[in-house]
């Protein structure tokens, strides 16, 4: 339940409450289904983890093939060789 931070806080960084509330949704099935491969026990709610990430620029949000929010591409890269590693092993 988005308390802090919350879409409003978001929005300028994304563009509208609209796409703000597609890219908090898309992540945390993101991060959802990467609960459900590493067999996770975390509890937290899985919004609340998307909307901190967007808002401390964690995550990255891209609308229509362009940057909102830019990527760390350090962590990306890191990121990127572990989801190869997990469909490799589906």
């Amino acid at each position: 339940m988005l308390s802090n931070p919350n879409v409003k806080q978001i929005m300028p960084k994304v563009g509208n409450r609209y796409e703000t509330a597609l890219a908090i949704a898309k992540r945390a099935r993101n991060i959802e289904k990467r609960r459900v491969l590493e067999g996770s026990t975390d509890i937290r709610d899985a919004v609340d983890i998307a909307a901190e990430e967007i808002a401390t620029e964690k995550s990255y949000v891209r609308i229509n093939g362009q940057f909102v929010v830019e990527p760390n591409l350090e962590e990306d890269i890191v990121d990127i060789e572990n989801l190869k590693k997990d469909i490799i092993k589906e």
